[in-house]
């Protein structure tokens, strides 16, 4: 059913929904415009978000110039689509659109009346399914942002200059983020797109350009604790605009303890690494600081490790400092473009918490990965634990009393998905997990599970503020398996 109108004619909404010609997607529809101020209206209904484009065919015209003009708006009357189809163009098909489920409208009109033509055209609404890979449009804003997955490409374009699409995404844990941005090669070494990733705080923590060359870009990493994170993909200005359609992903890696966790811009927030394991950091900007923060059980003697690549500049890029608990610099070490490897002198140091700060050189500024390490000199490798194949790291490190192995407390059963209570009047832990509930007392070597009391070898006890319970105690009393690998000094807890 067509609607007719004078174009001089004001067309409501409400007339249009009631007159248009209800069509299905996928299904080509053959229709013309009988003289030039005929207005042909369609409504189709997505059934599912999706990827939309119109196919527009007729015979050839003989002629180059534009004869019909093609519009697909939503039900709040917002373009979603513009075509338009010349007299050569016989097998058309408009750029793409990526919707949410719902009503939507064509409209098919002549550009004016001398280039006209009462000619049939076949119109197809394009329909594919979204299962993930496409953005879902309106997403303007964080409040409407696509929701996707990490690891999971999501193709999406900028429909207009002044578009935006907005992404949502959550890590569970924190982890290594990167970027990956594709597209089609625009022949241009321009900036086509800008694209910003930033935390729930509207921090920025990610910013990558794309010129129209760079058909396979990748941004620097970030190294994120875990949450919700949103990015968002603007055109550089209305002259280096495209809107072709790109692919988006967020590549994530776990963190199992080599990375940094940002934000660690102060003390408060510094990221907790263990001796002797090096951690992998970057300065995203000259204004980022990171901070480190150790534990060592015992005094002893450390020095300090910094590596990165090549810059191939003699100027320092990193400034790296080491603190006691009061704030006092015990040492600082600078590194050079060209210092690939970087050491130290060994500082002695006593038993306690330290820092460890880095910051850019005050003039050369470098976002490459860095690697450092707070090495120990002498004494016995350290204890680690994992748990099903995954490392837990502790704010104190593990120690052996007796020949059993004793870790922090509430690192341990977190891990095992336990719930811990602490009595600090009576120094009584209580852990509950499912139907079993374990209470251990410090300085006491009876433990009860479910009431029933069983004896330790060595009683549950506090280092360095922190409060240490037998590992395989601990695990063996909520079901799981418990071996040590005596090579390297290894407690593995499987569940």
């Amino acid at each position: 059913m067509m609607l007719v109108v004078s174009l001089g004619a004001v067309t409501t909404f409400a007339a249009m929904d009631d007159e248009a010609e209800e069509i299905s997607v996928n299904s080509p529809v053959t229709d013309n415009l009988p003289n030039y101020k005929t207005i042909n209206y369609y409504k189709v209904e997505l059934p599912a978000p999706g990827k939309v484009n119109l196919s527009f065919n007729h015979k050839n015209l003989e002629s180059s110039s534009v004869y019909w003009q093609v519009t697909m708006f939503d039900s709040a009357e917002n373009i979603v689509l513009y075509f338009e189809s010349t007299g050569t163009n016989t097998e058309g098909k408009s750029m793409n659109a990526y919707l949410n489920k719902g009503t939507y409208y064509v409209r098919v009109v002549s550009r004016d009346s001398y280039w006209y033509s009462s000619a049939d055209y076949t119109l197809c609404v394009n329909h594919t399914e979204n299962q993930g890979e496409y953005e879902i449009e309106p997403n303007r804003n964080r409040d409407l942002a696509t929701e996707i997955s990490v690891d999971k490409p999501v193709t999406g374009n900028l429909r207009v200059s002044d578009d935006i699409d907005f992404y949502q995404f959550t890590i569970s844990e924190p982890g290594k983020v990167n970027l990956s941005f594709n597209h089609k090669n625009l022949e241009s070494s321009s900036v086509h797109w800008q694209v910003t990733m930033f935390d729930s705080a509207e921090n920025i923590v990610l910013y990558f350009e794309s010129t129209g060359t760079n058909t396979e870009g990748r941004s620097m990493n970030a190294y994120l604790d875990k949450g919700t994170y949103y990015i968002r993909v603007v055109s550089r200005d209305s002259y280096w605009y495209s809107s072709a359609d790109y692919t988006l992903c967020v590549n994530y890696t776990e963190n199992q303890g080599e990375y940094e966790i940002e934000p660690n811009n102060n003390m408060d927030g510094a990221t907790l690494i263990e001796v002797d394991e090096p951690v992998i950091g970057n300065l995203r900007t000259n204004s980022d600081v990171d901070y480190y923060k150790f534990v060592m059980p015992d005094s002893g003697k450390v020095y300090l490790g910094f590596n990165h690549g090549n810059l191939e500049s003699s100027g320092v890029h990193w400034k790296v400092s080491m603190y006691d608990a009061n704030g006092n610099n015990l040492d600082q070490l600078e590194s050079r473009g060209t210092d690939t490897v970087g050491k130290s002198k060994e500082i002695n140091v006593g038993k306690g918490t330290y820092y460890i700060k880095v910051v850019y050189g005050g003039y050369w500024h470098s976002a490459s990965d860095y690697n450092l390490t707070v090495n120990t000199v002498g004494g016995a490798p350290k204890i680690k634990v994992l748990l099903d194949g995954k490392r837990i790291r502790f704010d104190q490190p593990p120690i052996i009393q007796d020949g059993r192995t004793l870790v922090p407390l509430r690192a341990i059963f977190e891990a095992m998905e336990a719930t811990v209570e602490w009595d600090d009047k009576t120094k009584t832990v209580t852990a509950k997990k499912g139907d079993t509930t374990v209470v251990m007392v410090i300085g006491n070597k009876t433990m009860t599970k479910n009431g029933e009391k069983i004896v330790l070898d060595v009683p549950p006890q506090i280092v360095n503020g922190r409060t240490l319970v037998p590992a395989r105690a601990v695990a063996e009393s909520f079901g799981a398996k418990v071996d040590w690998d005596g090579n390297t000094r290894t407690v593995i807890i499987t569940q």
